[in-house]
């Protein structure tokens, strides 16, 4: 574009002096006038972009993500200022704050969480708000899926272990400790972003937390300022219960040094997903400090059927009804028999066998197995019952039977690093968080499902060390393959000093689509199942048929939430 003051002054030439100082006297004014006027505009484009990507006047961008979105480390500051969540009682909702670097740098980051205030003097306190740092891991791809039409994000830096500001068990803050990843005073390097995940569990009781609007903040503390986050949370005016509804078996392997079966355990139902076993003292306890939802004798007795009929062992009724006498009665208890045995004849007398002895017991105990799809030549051990109670079916093949099941026993999903067809939700890192909750939610509910198993949570690369933190490529699959996060959703305790494991952003989403689940099953009970499937259907018709489109999530939950409300006492 041509400089309009050299053109002006080209137009002019051959004017009389004083004519020609009058003239560049007004030149000279307008071109002051223009560049004040582009300055004027810069300034507020300036402004407007600050606006979107950070809380107005604050020392450095700041914005708020919902928790299905993985942010990366150089993403774009987002528009979003403030949290806005609701929830039910007894629920953990969650979001994600970021802090962007700006050319100078970050030092000496912190959050803290005041408490939320609501109606008539109510609160919830700050210690119901954990405060993670999200760590992230470079990794290697998923090397081999089906073809279908949920295909891996590939090789990249990704969020995913999380970084408690303080221990699980003891409450006391990790930062003073000679840890060698810290949440506190975390650096951030120019043009970089450091997300923060943030977890707000509403107390159960109306008496404690009455529906209604609660109010507080975040505030990030840095060398080179403080920002502060609003926080609003509408509690809604239903409850969930303190024991999930839908079953979950998770870690049948014994737990990896720096874990023991209950800090295993404990780390697990924190985020409402159950341990394979625990320790019988600890079981009625858990009940009520967890929400433990049922017990697995597995630990106790190591059952193992292979396809060839071989076994590790296979307890006897008498031995199944003295550890039963140590359990509370109204803890559901199972055993896990074996594994993916699919297509193996010769498995059937030793299934038959323990189906028979396990449901001869004193109380009821029910037998797991995992499978492609229920076996017909299982249906009766002899007795008239099935050998099976719960089949768990692996989703990415999907052979699942027609619904409704007609069959003996129930249906549970599994996932693996066995990609199948490529169509089923996979709860590899290299894929969106929507896979995991889809599937522990509205998928597993729509597909008649009532239980959620996954193989194991503590199977480190590099043991109870920060290597461990740091590659989560394995080959477990066979072939050399990566499978990157398969076999871990919890990351070791020595690293960071604490008494538990840390959790994973993955191991979150599988809570958040636990509480999912949930809604639809209070509907259900309510007598609105048809409600809850017309809302459910679109979003989550099969295993290859489902959204991923955490947008559509969040607005099918909105709608379960409303009528949750209107239903909800006076």
């Amino acid at each position: 574009m041509e400089n309009p003051v050299c053109g002006t002054f080209r137009s002019i030439k051959g004017l009389p002096s004083v004519l020609l100082a009058v003239v560049m006297l007004a030149i000279f004014m307008t071109f002051n006038l223009w560049v004040g006027r582009m300055r004027a505009g810069s300034a507020a484009l300036a402004v407007h972009t600050q606006s979107r990507s950070q809380t107005p006047g604050s020392a450095f961008p700041v914005w708020v993500s919902p928790s299905l979105i993985r942010v990366g480390k150089t993403d774009a500051p987002g528009s979003v200022s403030s949290i806005n969540l609701s929830s039910a009682r007894g629920e953990t909702v969650d979001a994600q704050v970021i802090v962007h670097a700006p050319v100078s740098g970050l030092t000496h980051v912190n959050l803290s969480a005041s408490v939320l205030t609501g109606p008539g003097g109510a609160s919830i306190s700050a210690s119901n708000v954990t405060l993670y740092r999200e760590y992230y891991i470079t990794v290697t791809g998923t090397s081999k899926y089906g073809g279908g039409s949920n295909p891996p994000l590939g090789s990249g830096t990704y969020a995913e272990p999380l970084i408690p500001f303080n221990d699980p068990e003891t409450g006391l803050a990790l930062c003073g400790t000679e840890a060698a990843v810290k949440a506190c005073n975390a650096t951030v390097s120019a043009g970089q972003n450091q997300p923060y995940w943030i977890d707000i569990s509403v107390p159960h009781g109306p008496g404690n937390t009455p529906p209604g609007t609660y109010t507080g903040s975040i505030s990030i503390i840095a060398t080179q300022g403080s920002v502060t986050i609003p926080v609003t949370l509408t509690v809604w005016n239903f409850e969930l219960p303190a024991q999930p509804s839908e079953l979950s078996v998770w870690s049948l392997w014994p737990p990896a040094a720096g874990n023991s079966v209950t800090t295993l355990a404990r780390a697990l139902m924190r985020n409402k997903v159950m341990s394979s076993t625990e320790v019988v003292a600890n079981a009625s306890s858990n009940v009520g400090n967890f929400g433990l939802n049922r017990f697995g004798l597995n630990g106790l007795y190591f059952v193992g059927i292979k396809c060839d009929g071989s076994y590790s062992s296979i307890p006897r009724t008498s031995q199944i009804n003295a550890v039963a006498a140590n359990l509370r009665r109204d803890l559901p208890l199972d055993i896990y028999v074996a594994d993916e045995l699919n297509g193996c004849p010769n498995a059937y007398p030793a299934l038959k066998t323990v189906g028979t002895n396990v449901h001869a017991a004193n109380r009821t105990v029910k037998t797991i197995m995992t499978i492609n799809t229920p076996d017909p030549n299982l249906y009766n051990e002899g007795d008239g019952r099935s050998a099976i109670d719960h089949w768990v079916l692996l989703d990415s093949v999907q052979q699942w039977p027609s619904l409704p099941f007609t069959g003996p026993g129930d249906l549970w999903s599994y996932t693996s690093c066995n990609t199948g067809l490529g169509n089923a939700p996979e709860w590899l890192i290299d894929y969106p968080p929507i896979n995991e909750r889809i599937q522990a939610g509205f998928l597993n509910w729509t597909q008649g499902a009532t239980g959620i198993l996954y193989y194991r949570s503590d199977g480190w690369t590099a043991g109870n060390t920060i290597g461990s933190w740091n590659n989560v490529d394995t080959t477990a699959c066979g072939n050399g393959l990566s499978s990157p996060g398969d076999g871990i959703f919890l990351y070791p305790p020595g690293p960071i000093a604490s008494t538990e494991s840390a959790p994973g952003i993955r191991l979150k989403t599988i809570r958040d689509g636990i509480q999912d689940y949930e809604y639809a099953r209070i509907l259900k009970n309510l007598g609105q199942d048809a409600f809850a499937n017309s809302v459910l259907q679109p979003i989550a018709r099969s295993w290859s048929n489902w959204s991923h489109d955490p947008n559509a999530l969040e607005g099918a939950r909105l709608q379960l939430r409303r009528k949750l409300n209107q239903l909800g006492p006076p």
